[in-house]
């Protein structure tokens, strides 16, 4: 059966289908990564925080600089087997060794450890480049309307919430075990190896819809410089940024905050899956209220409550776990609004193909996940510093100093992140000049009956 149909309906059904069963068990690997990966090393691997933070920094960069090349490769590929069906299949072959970053032998001494540690970044960074760029490439391009992209974007990361709820208990008991290193193998190895049996088994299932290039496509530099050049997808990329370094800070301090600050480490994961469920329950509302707000303003909101969480981090040396949790829900309502970027986005791949002539979704999700992630290696290369600077000792009572760098992290410096997204937000103008919808009803009925006159 034919890779290439010509029948968006069914490629942006069963590429739906396919990333949601095989996201399943890559999300649960990747939840231990976001959410424990940082506190697993400087405290079950002893490796020192500045130098955690240092080795997540550079992966996350060599992630977004992999990202461009391998968009750029798949935007411009010509297969029977298609443009991005290809990279899923490496990604998903390569996942069968993902373990190898939580599974670091011991006796290999301090260099050694490093070493591994870095190798292993890479491999797992590349593996889920090769997944996930392409996939949501489709999803953009068989998916035209904004409901039907932002509905590619949050329906996947509800259906995973019970793997999601399940691995962040998972990483709280590894923590706690006597052995962490036994307790965290099991599923290093299991859910890695999982990804590879459901890919290989679905992959006949995924189709692609033709490239409909009406222009020859520009070398990779050239291209890069006509994706940057559009001042909309500029702006967008700035506050996808913003919002990527108040996340991250939120996601790698919330072990530090429970186990050294408010001293409740039983109750990391209840944290973090009271923020996962708020967040992808509550895009399911921010979803439905496109046609009465519109995509901008929806984002918006979510920003304007992101900087509320963290101006109220601080007070959590007062009201303790509760008021932390209640932050928490607040905060999963905040992210929830953000799932509506994946559409916008998917608007400025429109305009600009409306003017280049080329198909070039892959680069646009890329370049949107090398701000991101470069957002994110902002944030880990600023706490291992910090926690170094301040003097934290792992598994020990800290010291004032470094209590304040904890909480410094998870509220200081991302409200400065999310002031200036909100400011690059509010003069994002797309929709008004471009004769675009970014959803809102009124716009549509509007945009719609100039369409009729013309």
């Amino acid at each position: 059966m034919a890779a290439i149909i010509d029948n968006p309906e069914t490629v942006y059904r069963r590429g739906l289908l396919f990333y949601a069963l095989t996201t399943i068990p890559a999300t649960m690997l990747g939840v231990f990564f976001t959410n424990f990966y940082f506190i697993y090393a400087t405290d079950v691997l002893l490796v020192a925080p500045a130098v955690v933070g240092t080795l997540l920094a550079i992966a996350r960069i060599y992630d977004g600089v992999s990202d461009v090349a391998i968009a750029t490769w798949s935007d411009r590929s010509e297969s029977k087997a298609g443009r991005r069906r290809p990279f899923i299949l490496a990604g998903g072959l390569m996942a069968c060794f993902a373990g190898a970053l939580w599974l670091v032998p011991e006796g290999l001494g301090e260099i050694g450890t490093i070493v591994w540690i870095f190798f292993a970044l890479i491999w797992v960074q590349t593996t889920f480049t090769l997944r996930s760029i392409p996939i949501r490439a489709i999803g953009i391009e068989a998916g035209k309307t904004p409901r039907r992209r932002t509905l590619y974007a949050i329906l996947v990361p509800f259906l995973v919430i019970p793997g999601v709820i399940a691995m962040n208990f998972v990483g709280q008991n590894v923590l706690q075990a006597e052995d962490p290193r036994a307790a965290m193998m099991p599923w290093a190895i299991g859910l890695g190896a999982l990804v590879t049996v459901l890919t290989l088994a679905l992959y006949p299932l995924l189709k692609e819809l033709p490239a409909r290039h009406t222009k020859v496509e520009r070398n990779v530099f050239g291209m890069l410089k006509e994706v940057l050049g559009v001042g909309y997808h500029r702006q967008l990329i700035g506050v996808q940024f913003a919002e990527s370094f108040a996340f991250t800070s939120l996601a790698f301090s919330v072990p530090y905050m429970l186990r050294y600050v408010i001293d409740r480490p039983d109750m990391i994961a209840v944290i973090f899956a009271a923020y996962l469920v708020i967040q992808r329950v509550t895009g399911f509302a921010w979803y439905a209220m496109i046609p009465r707000w519109g995509m901008r303003a929806i984002w918006t909101k979510g920003l304007q409550l992101w900087l509320l969480v963290f101006a109220l981090i601080p007070f959590v040396l007062w009201g303790g776990f509760p008021l932390y949790l209640t932050l928490a829900i607040l905060a999963g309502i905040a992210g929830g609004a953000a799932s509506v970027n994946f559409a916008m986005l998917g608007d400025i791949a429109d305009y600009d193909a409306r003017l280049s002539g080329r198909q070039r979704q892959g680069i646009y999700m890329t370049i949107y996940r090398l701000v991101g992630n470069i957002g994110g290696a902002a944030t880990g290369f600023a706490l291992g510093w910090l926690l170094q600077l301040s003097g934290f000792v792992a598994n020990a009572e800290q010291s004032e100093a470094t209590l304040g760098a904890i909480i410094a992290s998870s509220s200081i410096l991302p409200i400065v992140g999310v002031v200036i997204g909100l400011a690059l937000l509010s003069r994002y103008r797309l929709y008004e000049r471009e004769g675009m919808s970014d959803g809102k009803r009124q716009a549509e009925e509007t945009i719609g009956g100039k369409l009729a006159a013309a």
